[in-house]
């Protein structure tokens, strides 16, 4: 289970409670960034992942403005954290960018908190001129090194499964499969397209895609198939 920390730890306790045994190995690392001060409230806040809501500072005059989320489960943990009005495009980054255009108007003013590297960068998918946007850097991620998974290919034998929630993470796995396990054989399960594709040349391994971009869809193949 290559998903990063903390949010793995969710999900392999949903996997052991389901029968499985879950083996953590974290594809990438998430690392903190200072922040600077925020010194105009934006008219719309817009988070495209768990850890940029997890490592942005919560401030009280941010909690009404208008927040949006790629994924339901960001909307909740958004609403916990105390953005009352979190909306969830329930898809991924063009989802999210068709509910902003439908939500707000044209020229508005959008915050967006996230990695230094987002998997979609508003600033580009947006059409030019639609809205103002500032992206804030609130975490940078970097790829897990050969030591932090080479306790991992001692095990490889033991292992039927691996989970893949980003398509970084993905091109991490894949990469370290094709050198350090190129004969294994068993089942990739990956949350999107997008975190497939690094598997395409991969030969033996079984590809399976989440049919909507969330780890609901993920898990459930493995849920209604689960040994326990």
């Amino acid at each position: 289970m290559t998903r990063t920390d903390p949010f793995n730890r969710l999900t392999a306790k949903h996997l052991e409670i389901a029968g499985y045994n879950a083996v953590i190995a974290p594809a990438l690392r998430v690392l903190r960034r200072d922040t600077p001060r925020l010194v105009a409230v934006p008219e719309a806040l817009v988070f495209t992942s768990l850890q940029g809501i997890r490592l942005h500072r919560f401030l009280p005059s941010l909690a009404d403005v208008p927040t949006f989320t790629v994924g339901d489960h960001s909307a909740r943990l958004a609403r916990a954290r105390g953005y009352r009005h979190a909306v969830s495009a329930a898809g991924d980054v063009r989802d999210l960018c068709r509910l902003l255009h439908f939500a707000l108007d044209a020229g508005s003013t959008i915050l967006h908190i996230g990695a230094a590297r987002p998997a979609g960068d508003l600033r580009f998918l947006l059409p030019p001129g639609t809205f103002h946007v500032r992206h804030q850097v609130v975490y940078d991620v970097v790829e897990a090194g050969p030591l932090d998974l080479e306790w991992v290919a001692g095990r490889i034998g033991e292992i039927d499964k691996i989970l893949i929630h980003s398509p970084r993470a993905g091109q991490r796995i894949a990469t370290w499969l094709e050198q350090e396990a190129a004969a294994w054989r068993g089942e990739i399960f990956c949350i999107s397209p997008a975190a497939a594709r690094p598997f395409a040349t991969l030969s033996g391994a079984q590809i399976r895609v989440a049919a909507v971009p969330d780890e609901r869809s993920l898990l459930a193949p493995l849920f209604s198939g689960s040994p326990g």
